[in-house]
């Protein structure tokens, strides 16, 4: 199941409109960058056969029927500290480290 909190939905919904983007929004594991367990991420996208689909307000999320195996439930939320902001993707279930691919930022000591 995926969920998102009123506030990041407003958000979210706001952000398309302004930009004009399709309404269809993928939650993703990236497979790569930096770091140690998996984050979830969001990206515009299309939904498929293999998918797990649900509308909520005008726009359609989607997550890979096998990844949602491995998260559980998702929920988006928006965070803004004062610092940072953005959206926020959790899973219900503790995802499994990934292989960062690092190989020259000197953040990786």
């Amino acid at each position: 199941m995926i969920s998102i909190t009123d506030d990041a939905l407003t958000r979210l919904d706001a952000f398309l409109k302004e930009n004009k983007i399709i309404r269809h929004i993928r939650v993703f594991l990236p497979s790569s960058g930096c770091g140690g367990e998996g984050q979830l991420s969001l990206t515009v996208d299309d939904p498929s056969e293999k998918d797990f689909s649900t509308t909520i307000g005008e726009i359609t999320f989607s997550i890979d029927k096998e990844l949602q195996e491995v998260t559980g439930d998702v929920k988006i939320d928006f965070k803004d500290d004062g610092r940072d902001s953005g959206f926020v993707v959790d899973s219900a279930k503790i995802l499994p480290a990934m292989d960062s691919g690092c190989g020259g930022c000197c953040g990786c000591d």
